[in-house]
């Protein structure tokens, strides 16, 4: 079923101009992925990941000779980091999710490098400091004085830096400011920008509070001898705009076969093919979709659970718990979810972070985020409506699930060896059982590799089957329209302009009176006054961030002709949008 442009009984709206930003655009393979069955959801998502590893259009592929060649001059400075020690950095800076799996592979290679005796090197920024680990700290992604301070103060005692910029849209003015800096200090700095559409399609919008806009800092770069772009073209998302799914996932393979081959490379004076690393990704990916049906079954639980009012909750031992409280962090900004929606604990909480600021627990509930802090504080609280997901390498200990009176599910990550026992599983609604192929990854990259970086492999197997089991959550709960994301939260300068394509691409308004109907939205009335109008775009952004269904009701209003009050009342009575609308134009259509 294809939704219909207004007046045109043939020409489905998923389609987005040559302009758009690849990352920006409607994948045609997931248009109708908001009416599909979980089994048909974890389908659609299957064939957009495998785009990350066939390459998508023309564009230059992960496989692509100049991308290998670009991760391998870039693992070689990596190793000539790691070779001073403290006397030299590796950061990785980034907002939103490239932030969080930056800390994330910061805290693994620091980790890694501390246990054969050298010193960690590898540090993280995130835009927001450590409560964006959790929660989205928005505003600091849309201001570059910042991102150049807080990279100052990190290297300030540093000799030479490996400066990793993410920003999947090539559009975050947090990292566009560490990059000019960088650039700025050649001496001292080596810039990489990691993103996922070509240059020319880097955005080239105003920045408050600065001069240059993205794509100048992105032009300054190509021509720049001392500096890197890793740009893979991956294929737009399986949400559209949704980076924490397929540029949040290449973002992890990329940022790992960097540092993996730099490690082996300093530990053991040991090479290995960048390419070969790439492939055994694709191998996982495969691994984890072979399980289709079983990841259905929790993607169905989910949305059962989000649809009646209740929680999902992640619990885990050991990393997994970390991917599962990245992939709860992601919602509220994705699908205009609540903090309590999802959340995410790991074993001791912050000991086991190992973050910057450290315990940052008593900045309220959601950062309280250990394994008891969960059975103390949540456990209690659970009903029937909520969903509790289990994150496993094996059944030898389970955590927190035994007497809760809840939807019970578990994902066990492990390997063609792992013993699982089948009685301790029975207690389960949904068992997600993903058997990584150690022999035949060993074949590709070698067993060295696969002992000392198991885990990472299992991060992003988990990752996989967390963001299915959200994404086809929310799709079920109502939040999507064909393969947009409509409830997205409207907190930032990205998410703003965001809003406004959403709205225009759907009513077929001008990009003014698209504008017009977000402010309508933002500011309850249906009116837009002229003080409104010109008023900074800060000032709507932070007038917009705490609220509900900002966008829904927008653009319900603008393809309706309604009131805002009219658009509200109607999603009152039905939360799928798709058919609000549908009902609508197909009443005007009669009369």
């Amino acid at each position: 079923m294809l939704f219909i442009v207004p007046g045109n009984n043939k020409t489905p709206i998923n389609a987005m101009s040559a302009e758009q930003p690849v990352t920006e655009r409607a994948n045609p393979l997931s248009v109708n992925i908001d009416v599909s069955t979980p089994p048909d959801i974890i389908s659609i998502l299957q064939k957009c990941d495998e785009e990350i590893f066939s390459g998508w259009q023309n564009y230059p592929g992960m496989f692509d000779a100049k991308i290998l060649e670009t991760i391998t001059a870039i693992a070689s400075k990596a190793v000539e980091i790691m070779k001073i020690g403290n006397r030299g950095a590796i950061v990785i800076s980034g907002c939103g999710t490239s932030g969080r799996l930056g800390f994330i592979t910061t805290r693994t290679f620091n980790i890694k490098l501390k246990s054969v005796g050298q010193e960690p090197c590898c540090h993280y920024i995130m835009a927001g400091g450590d409560r964006a680990l959790f929660t989205s700290q928005e505003a600091v992604e849309d201001d570059p004085p910042c991102g150049m301070d807080v990279l100052n103060k990190v290297c300030k005692d540093k000799e030479r830096v490996l400066f990793i910029g993410i920003t999947c849209g090539l559009s975050a003015p947090f990292v566009a400011g560490q990059l000019y800096l960088c650039m700025e200090q050649p001496s001292k700095y080596i810039p990489v920008l990691l993103g996922f559409n070509p240059t020319s399609l880097a955005r080239n919008l105003p920045i408050e509070k600065w001069d240059k806009t993205f794509r100048q800092v992105v032009q300054r770069l190509e021509t720049d001898p001392n500096g890197y772009i890793l740009n893979p073209v991956v294929g737009p998302e399986q949400i559209t705009g949704s980076s924490r799914m397929k540029s949040g996932s290449a973002t992890k393979i990329l940022l790992e076969a960097v540092l993996v081959t730099a490690y082996l490379k300093t530990r053991n004076d040991k090479d290995v093919r960048v390419q070969d690393l790439l492939r055994s990704y694709h191998i996982v990916c495969d691994s984890v979709y072979s399980r289709k049906a079983e990841i259905a079954n929790i993607v169905e639980l989910a949305g059962k659970s989000l649809k009646a009012g209740g929680h999902i909750y992640y619990v885990a031992q050991d990393s997994l718990g970390i991917m599962g409280m990245i992939d709860a962090s992601e919602c509220p900004p994705t699908y205009g979810a609540t903090l309590d929606d999802i959340r995410g604990f790991v074993a001791t909480g912050f000991d086991f972070l190992m973050n910057n600021d450290g315990d940052i627990s008593d900045q309220g509930k959601h950062f309280r985020i250990s394994l008891a802090n969960f059975q103390d504080e949540v456990a209690p609280t659970v009903s029937t409506d909520d969903l509790v997901v289990v994150l496993l390498q094996d059944t030898s200990s389970i955590p927190c699930v035994e007497g809760l009176s809840c939807r019970k599910a578990c994902v066990v990550i492990g390997s063609e060896q792992t013993k699982v026992d089948p009685l301790k599983l029975e207690q389960f609604a949904a068992v997600v059982q993903v058997s990584l192929p150690s022999i035949s990854l060993a074949g590709v990259v070698g067993e060295t590799v696969v002992t000392e970086f198991w885990q990472l492999y299992r991060e992003i197997a988990v990752k996989w089957v967390l963001n299915a089991t959200t994404t086809g959550g929310h799709i079920l709960k109502g939040k999507v329209v064909q393969n947009i994301m409509v409830d997205v939260k409207v907190s930032n300068n990205k998410l703003f302009y965001r809003a406004v394509g959403i709205i225009q691409h759907y009513s077929k308004l001008s990009q003014s009176a698209a504008q017009d109907y977000l402010l309508r939205s933002i500011y309850n009335t249906d009116s837009v006054t002229t003080q409104i109008q010109i008023a900074p775009v800060a000032e709507h952004i932070q007038r917009a961030t705490p609220q509900q269904r900002v966008v829904p009701i927008a653009l319900i209003a603008a393809v309706c002709q309604c009131s805002i009050t009219q658009a509200q009342e109607k999603l009152d009575s039905q939360p799928i949008i798709r058919s609000i609308i549908q009902v609508s134009l197909e009443k005007k259509r009669i009369e």
